[in-house]
């Protein structure tokens, strides 16, 4: 490193260094549009839980946001469609929310803004597994919907069973 003086090769490492050690970015968040799809998501959800008589699951946007960050690595082909690291999506939330059980339901699809909510839910409601997820023993959820270039909407949604305390609550 001829003619850098030596301060300067300092800074130079010393950033090199804070960026290596620095934290992976969070997901975005989600574009005001998206926002209140990933709601609509959970609502729709909900809906079904109610007509079974099973309890609404309540919305947590740190758990939207690893779902989100799933659906963007998808998005990007930097994972395949399904659920790779899934593993690691649980540690995550249970750093934050002790879990006793976590599951997730994927889906894509390229319909309209207007159908991808219905279609994706539909989806997930004719299927035994992802029915499963939706009706099991879970109290809170999650959902993380990006739209990839070529307009297919990539989606994650996590479903968590807190663990439970003392006296039978969360």
């Amino acid at each position: 490193m001829t003619g850098v003086n030596p301060l300067s090769r300092s800074r130079l490492l010393c950033a090199a260094l804070l960026l290596a050690c620095a934290p992976p970015a969070a997901a975005p968040p989600p574009a005001a549009e998206y926002a209140a799809v990933e709601r609509e998501v959970a609502r729709r959800v909900n809906a079904h839980r109610a007509a079974r008589r099973l309890t609404a699951l309540t919305y947590d946007t740190a758990v939207a946001a690893i779902a989100r960050a799933h659906s963007l690595e998808m998005a990007a082909h930097d994972v395949p469609m399904g659920h790779d690291g899934f593993h690691e999506r649980a540690d995550r939330v249970d750093r934050f929310m002790p879990l006793e059980a976590i599951a997730e339901n994927v889906a894509l699809n390229d319909y309209s803004p207007a159908r991808t909510v219905g279609v994706a839910v539909a989806g997930w409601l004719a299927s035994p597994h992802h029915l499963e997820n939706i009706e099991g023993h879970y109290d809170v959820t999650g959902v993380g919907i990006v739209r990839a270039r070529d307009g297919t909407f990539y989606y994650t949604q996590m479903f968590v069973a807190r663990r439970r305390i003392s006296g039978g609550r969360p």
